[in-house]
């Protein structure tokens, strides 16, 4: 999938923060999600998590499944 500049920045901070590989996905047509695993034992680095998530248009976690997960998602228009 080619992302935009923003998409591609905004998936290379989530990936430092959280320092797992993020997974990027289009839910709908001119949508794309950004998730990854994230831990939030250590409160600087769940900062610097939020501060990446948060440059997304919507944005949250889930622990739906027993783990930390974040998410991202950006309108992308072509």
């Amino acid at each position: 999938m080619q992302l935009s500049t923003r998409a591609a920045a905004v998936r290379a901070a989530i990936e430092r923060a959280t320092q797992e590989t993020a997974t990027v996905t289009e839910p709908s047509p001119g949508m794309v999600r950004i998730t990854a695993r994230a831990d939030i034992g250590d409160p600087e680095r769940w900062a610097q998590t939020r501060r990446a998530i948060q440059a997304g248009d919507r944005w949250g976690s889930s622990d739906g499944t027993g783990e930390i997960v974040v998410w991202s998602e950006l309108r992308e228009t072509r």
